[in-house]
């Protein structure tokens, strides 16, 4: 079973759908664009793929290999400390400023690593980690989206892993691919819910109080 989700060029994001059967083929990927060009859509300018025949998606798409090529594919706790180093290594892999500093930031991470070091990583991660270069060759700006949609990614991914964990089994290829729809939707509105509260939520300003006790009740605002 494939999903996928969207960023557009102003940063906001969108599940895009589920679909049965593997990412694999030009005949997948020209049925999903037939899909998206049915609900709207006119142009997608990079994909995140596995699969090379993603290039069959529309005309002028670039295809770049997922980030999560250069992660164990092994499913561990988060709050574990192999979890926690595979953050950090997927932190340093879409937020160092290129290449050869992400290589570095890679090798000092597990060199640092105490434990699990090994398991945080593809073993053939320096290898995975050439074929970012394209990434990397981005301008700016294309950067910060693609790092936005893996973000946004992880995120959905863990939430659908645990609900597919408490579900169990299903009675058939429909009502999975039913649930995982139903799931990353209803995902996808508690997360931009809580984006929002993050950005909207209101300064506390009590009457008569002076600049000190402000930052005291607003943490992070005030100055020190």
């Amino acid at each position: 079973m494939t999903w996928a989700m969207g960023v557009l060029v102003d940063g906001d994001w969108e599940v895009l759908g589920a679909w049965s059967g593997a990412a694999v083929g030009s005949a997948f990927w020209k049925d999903v664009w037939e899909e998206f060009h049915s609900r709207g859509v006119d142009k997608i300018s990079l994909v995140c793929a596995s699969d090379p025949d993603a290039r069959a998606l529309c005309a002028a798409v670039k295809v770049l290999p997922p980030f999560r090529r250069i992660l164990g594919e092994s499913h561990v706790s988060a709050n574990s400390s192999v979890g926690m180093l595979r953050a950090d290594a997927r932190r340093a892999v879409r937020e160092t400023s290129g290449f050869r500093a992400t290589r570095i930031a890679l090798k000092r991470l597990l060199v640092n690593a105490r434990v699990g070091g090994a398991a945080a990583v593809s073993p053939d991660w320096s290898e995975a980690l050439e074929s970012l270069r394209p990434f990397y060759a981005l301008r700016p700006h294309r950067r910060a989206l693609v790092r936005a949609g893996d973000e946004y990614l992880e995120q959905l991914g863990c939430s659908l892993s645990r609900a597919v964990r408490r579900h169990g089994p299903f009675a058939d290829l429909a009502a999975a691919v039913s649930f995982v729809a139903q799931t990353l939707s209803r995902d996808e509105l508690r997360l931009k819910h809580a984006k929002l509260r993050k950005f909207a939520r209101p300064a506390l300003r009590p009457v008569g109080a002076d600049v000190t006790d402000r930052a005291l009740l607003n943490p992070g605002r005030g100055g020190c």
